[in-house]
């Protein structure tokens, strides 16, 4: 008999586990399977685990077919496609490697003892680090961003031994998750491509690349209102391109529009008409900014809580009467309303604190986060006022006025400031003033 269960995991998303049991022979199978699509990046979690440390061997992996396992200390690497996918843990993936392993053991020593007195002695490190007797890295890199490593606080940014990088698929990588056909990726590849090694421009840059994202995606029939209160296009452009769903032609209309008292902004606009999805992104128009802004503002009434509120990925957020801090990245771009953002940042807590919730959670954990909540409930009925100040290194982030003029709105206040060389290494800007103070003329860079 097949069991199924749709189910969500804490910090990832819905996924479908289904267990196999026969009642003749007592055979069991448990796997793991993705509801909707693919992430928009892949996703390479690496996890580092100290001698002893039992509480990373028990945290918790979900791993998707197309996910790479290595660990690099034992020059073990587990190819994508070769393991079903799973949700176990650490430790419960490294046994299951070893079980594996161990399999046609014997077999091996009857026909070959010198390759298998190898195999034992790395199934002997490899039982060391499944008991936690030694220091190893885990690396799960998953092209689909189907697989996840577990976090206890939520937030990887602030784990000190997990590190989570998003990263642009190959084409390569795309062709081998099924997102594109081979004819197609060898049709592309005749019309040039970026070295996948370049490390400025290439799937995998750092710095500069980083100031070309957008500042939001627009989802939803909220987010379409308020944009449309400052779009007044008078050219469209209209490109040729694909769907990032299913991957089939699509149009891309672009145009840019300002924004009264922020700047000029991109707008990109995806339909498919194959499969329906839709999707838009702004993008900053003209320069970086020179320096960074702090948007502070005391909400008291009810009319500040509908103000238009454009968060980019590049922001962090702050409410002190709350003890509530979100850092950069951890909630993506937004568009929405003032009291659209605390409910975002309420759901979004109450979706990934499952285990702190729950009801295998401990009396004191429920206890400070439903005191932590009722903050925030508060906050939204304005039963008390508060204040939301939004930090964003790159300016391009936005609070409406409610005045005529952001000079006259006494509630509102932004001030510039000074961005840290870790900023500036972070998003690209020293590269560009590198590339200003040697005088280089930026066309005659070959990025090939």
């Amino acid at each position: 008999m097949t069991t199924m269960l749709l189910t969500r995991v804490p910090h990832f998303r819905d996924i479908m586990v289904a267990s196999f049991e026969c009642e003749h022979c007592s055979f069991r199978n448990n796997e793991v399977s993705f509801t909707g699509a693919f992430g928009e990046q892949g996703i390479k979690y690496t996890l580092t685990v100290a001698k002893g440390d039992l509480q990373a061997l028990s945290r918790q992996v979900v791993k998707s077919d197309s996910a790479i396992v290595t660990v690099p200390e034992l020059e073990l690497e587990i190819p994508a496609a070769t393991q079903k996918g799973s949700i176990t843990t650490v430790e419960g993936l490294l046994m299951d490697t070893a079980s594996n392993i161990r399999l046609l053991q014997e077999e091996r020593r009857a026909a070959d003892p010198t390759t298998a007195k190898l195999i034992d002695d790395f199934l002997a490190k490899l039982d060391s680090c499944q008991q936690g007797k030694r220091d190893f890295t885990v690396i799960v890199n998953d092209p689909a961003g189907n697989s996840y490593v577990e976090s206890p606080g939520g937030n990887p940014r602030q784990d000190a031994i997990l590190h989570a990088e998003h990263y642009d698929r190959t084409r390569q990588q795309q062709v081998d998750i099924g997102l594109l056909a081979p004819e197609e990726a060898q049709a592309s590849a005749e019309q040039g491509e970026i070295d996948a090694s370049d490390p400025h421009h290439g799937p995998r840059a750092v710095g500069a690349s980083a100031l070309q994202k957008a500042l939001a995606r627009i989802q939803g029939d909220k987010a379409d209102k308020i944009m449309s209160k400052y779009t007044a296009p008078e050219e469209v452009i209209e490109l040729p391109g694909h769907c990032m769903a299913c991957n089939a032609d699509a149009v891309t209309r672009v145009f840019q529009t300002s924004i009264p008292y922020f700047k000029e902004v991109v707008i990109m606009s995806n339909a498919c008409d194959t499969c329906g999805y839709r999707s838009s992104d702004i993008k900053a128009g003209g320069g970086v900014s020179d320096k960074g802004s702090i948007i502070t503002l005391d909400v008291s009434e009810q009319d500040d809580l509908r103000r238009d509120v454009i968060k980019a990925e590049s922001a962090s957020i702050s409410i002190p009467e709350a003890d509530l801090e979100v850092t950069t990245g951890s909630m993506g771009g937004l568009v929405t309303t003032v009291e659209g953002l605390l409910e975002q940042i309420i759901t979004a807590l109450r979706q990934t604190q499952t285990f702190q919730l729950g009801d295998s959670a401990s009396a004191l954990d429920r206890s400070t986060w439903g005191a932590f909540f009722k903050k925030l409930e508060d906050c939204m009925a304005l039963k008390q006022s508060w204040t939301l100040k939004i930090t964003d290194p790159l300016s391009n982030s936005f609070i409406a006025p409610c005045a005529e003029s952001p000079d006259t709105d006494l509630r509102l206040t932004s001030e510039d400031y000074q961005r840290s060389a870790e900023e500036d290494e972070e998003y690209g800007i020293d590269h560009l003033k590198k590339y200003a103070g040697e005088g280089l003329n930026m066309d005659s860079i070959d990025l090939n």
